[in-house]
C-alpha cells in the first residue's frame, strides 16, 4: 500500500496529465468510521488488522489506472484517473460498502474542475467527506466541480 508521500507525488503528476489530455479525474478520502472507539474497544492489533483488511479489499476493487494510498491515520486517499463524476459515484459507492469486519467507512470524493490545484482538489474531496460524516456517516457524498450532488446512505 502506498503511503501519503507516494501519493504527495503522485497526485500532481495525474494533474498535470488529465490537464493535457483533457480527461477527468477525481480524488476520494476514505474514512473508517469510529476508528479510535475500534482500536480503543478492541485493540491497535485489531485495528492495524482492519487497516490491512481495508486497504486490500479496496485495492482488489479499483481499476487498473486507479492508485490508493494510506493518507492518514485511518484515512486512504484514492486517485481516479479518466473517471467521470458518473463512474465515480458508482467506484467510491463500491468502495465504501466493501469495507470488511462489518466496519463502516464515510467516503468523500471530488471531481476535477480542470485548473485546480492538488490542494484545492482533496480540499473538495474532504469537505465532501465532512458532509458524509456530518450526515450520519456510512456514506458517500460526491462533489462535481464545486458542488455536492450526492448523498447516498449505506444499506
Amino acid at each position: 500500500m502506498a503511503n501519503r508521500r507516494a501519493w504527495d507525488e503522485e497526485l500532481p503528476r495525474e494533474l498535470e496529465r488529465a490537464q493535457r489530455s483533457g480527461e477527468p479525474l477525481a480524488v476520494a478520502i476514505l474514512d473508517l468510521d469510529h476508528f479510535k472507539s475500534f482500536n480503543d474497544s478492541l485493540g491497535h492489533q485489531a485495528g492495524d488488522q482492519l487497516l490491512k483488511e481495508a486497504a486490500a479489499a479496496w485495492r482488489d476493487l479499483i481499476r487498473a489506472p486507479d492508485f490508493i494510498a494510506r493518507y492518514g491515520g485511518e484515512e486512504f486517499a484514492v486517485l481516479l484517473p479518466r473517471c467521470p463524476a458518473g463512474a465515480t459515484r458508482a467506484i467510491v459507492e463500491r468502495l465504501r460498502s466493501s469495507t470488511p469486519s462489518d466496519q463502516t467507512t464515510s467516503a468523500g470524493a471530488a471531481c476535477w474542475d480542470g485548473s485546480e490545484s492538488p490542494d484545492e482538489l482533496v480540499g473538495r474531496a474532504d469537505s465532501a467527506l465532512y458532509e458524509a460524516k456530518r450526515a450520519g456517516r456510512d456514506r458517500s457524498v460526491v462533489a462535481d466541480v464545486g458542488e455536492i450532488i450526492l448523498d447516498r446512505r449505506g444499506p
